[in-house]
């Protein structure tokens, strides 16, 4: 049960407020009734009080006239016969006094009322001549009439009204006290109790009954609505709990799969700190074990070359010219492989990178390994990039190697590497104006041991732009080739850029 004030509940105000208003509807009804009447009452009073002078003026004058002060006297008893006649006197054409009289004093329980009524004591004069002769006067008779005496009855009628007018008010109010409460307090406070034994987690058990006498009003359709809401939030609910309970079951199945991900991570990091291992070992064994024989083919062959070579043959210096060169070019793979296998392996220390100096260093050691070569190269300064310098340096020796050996067959070889804006990210180039190649095969540029020319037109070995594809991924970047045949190639490729290469400050080139 709620415990809520009686002037807060809401029958007890509706029924305040329809008392007030009847009460002030009542009021100003019952005053301007009140007005109307005694407006009436008053024309009453004048009309009365004249009818009396004029009934009494005719003998008055006789006794003005003929001076006859007995006569005076029983006009002055007769007017008196009135109860609000006060004082009367008669008076001849001189002034003299032929008859007097006044009642004596006397007090009103409602004498207050009297100026708020105008009903005080009121003067009439009449003039007194002979009937015959109306012009001339031969008296005065002078009557004080008191008005209050004859509005009494007018007053208790007045007071009557406005008692009555209070016990009607107070009548209704009851009335209306308990309509209100058994048309509204009580099937509202029966409405809410139902409410408030509502089970928060079972909503739509509750039902909430509409009171008798109530089914098609407001109070009635509030509570029907009421328990259509109840019934839909039940619905709601239970649609919650179970999504509830799928949301737990998924988040048990990713525990689960997030712990299998782990073990299978935890398994996968151990097979490849294995195969780290193994590769380390091969590493060794192809650094040390294959070229022990190539060593050992090299030194014999230039022995051969130094000791015995007056005593061969043309065909016996090519064979053995054809087998310098092939342990040199097993020389070259087994470097490359050492290459290919490093660029994969070992941790990446990240430092802001001069490419634009390390290019430079590159091509004078091979101006230096070559200098009748006639090549026309531009450096872009100041091109900065964050990665692991020695990683980054390789990836330059190869890119700059593979552009330097493909314009080999050029008089004015030509290489450049630079830098450009596409989609907002810096990309990074080397281009040259040397063999090219056919963008059919561009796909397998980067596949180790694929080549798209001949040993015989370009030494090499296929591994180079594979170690370059690998270090630049392991940067996060990315590398790509575009190239015509016999007009040259251009390698770009992206890496996080550094601040100094976003606040560039413009030095001159480097060009040799």
């Amino acid at each position: 049960m709620h415990d809520i004030k009686l002037r807060k509940r809401l029958f007890f105000r509706q029924t305040r407020n329809a008392i007030l208003v009847a009460l002030g509807l009542g009021v100003i009804l019952s005053i301007g009734q009140i007005i109307f009447d005694f407006r009436a009452e008053q024309e009453y009073i004048d009309k009365t009080v004249r009818q009396v002078l004029n009934t009494s003026q005719e003998s008055a004058a006789q006794a003005a006239y003929s001076l006859n002060e007995e006569l005076a006297t029983r006009v002055i008893n007769g007017l008196f016969e009135y109860r609000p006649i006060r004082f009367a006197q008669i008076n001849d054409d001189f002034g003299r006094q032929l008859a007097f009289k006044e009642r004596p004093a006397t007090t009103h329980n409602l004498e207050w009322l009297s100026p708020l009524m105008d009903a005080g004591s009121s003067l009439y004069t009449v003039p007194l001549y002979i009937k015959e002769q109306r012009q001339t006067v031969i008296g005065e008779m002078h009557v004080k009439v008191d008005r209050f005496l004859i509005a009494q009855n007018f007053i208790q009628r007045a007071g009557f009204v406005v008692l009555l007018g209070i016990l009607r008010n107070t009548i209704l109010a009851i009335v209306f006290g308990f309509l209100f409460y058994f048309t509204l307090g009580r099937p509202v406070m029966a409405a809410l109790n139902g409410i408030s034994n509502i089970d928060p987690q079972n909503p739509g058990r509750t039902i909430l009954v509409i009171p008798k006498g109530h089914q098609e009003d407001e109070i009635g359709l509030l509570i029907a609505k009421l328990n259509t809401v109840l019934e839909e939030f039940q619905e709601t609910l239970l649609q919650r709990y179970y999504a509830e309970g799928q949301l737990k079951k998924k988040q048990q199945m990713i525990a689960l799969l997030n712990q299998r991900l782990e073990e299978r991570v935890r398994q996968r990091t151990s097979e490849l700190e294995a195969a780290n291992k193994e590769m380390e070992a091969f590493t060794y064994s192809v650094s040390h074990d294959l070229r022990a024989p190539l060593r050992t083919i090299s030194g014999f062959s230039d022995i051969l070359q130094d000791e015995y070579g007056n005593q061969l043959d043309d065909q016996a210096h090519h064979y053995l010219e054809r087998v310098r060169q092939g342990t040199a070019r097993m020389d070259q793979l087994i470097n490359d492989l050492l290459k290919l296998s490093r660029s994969t392996r070992g941790e990446l220390h990240r430092n802001d990178v001069n490419l634009s100096k390390l290019a430079q260093e590159i091509f004078e050691d091979l101006l230096h390994a070559a200098p009748q070569r006639n090549v026309e190269l531009h450096i872009e300064p100041n091109i900065h990039a964050q990665g692991d310098k020695r990683f980054l340096r390789l990836a330059l020796e190869n890119l700059i190697a593979n552009a330097w050996k493909y314009t080999s067959h050029k008089d004015l070889s030509q290489i450049s590497f630079g830098k450009l804006k596409q989609d907002g990210n810096t990309v990074y180039f080397i281009s040259d104006n040397g063999a090219g190649f056919d963008m059919a095969y561009a796909e397998k540029l980067f596949s180790p041991f694929h080549r798209l020319h001949t040993s015989k037109e370009f030494e090499g070995t296929g591994v180079g732009l594979a170690t370059v594809q690998r270090i630049i991924h392991r940067h996060g970047g990315d590398i790509w080739a575009q190239a015509t045949v016999n007009e040259g190639a251009t390698f770009f490729f992206t890496l996080p850029a550094s601040e100094a290469d976003l606040f560039n400050d413009g030095d001159q080139d480097y060009t040799i």
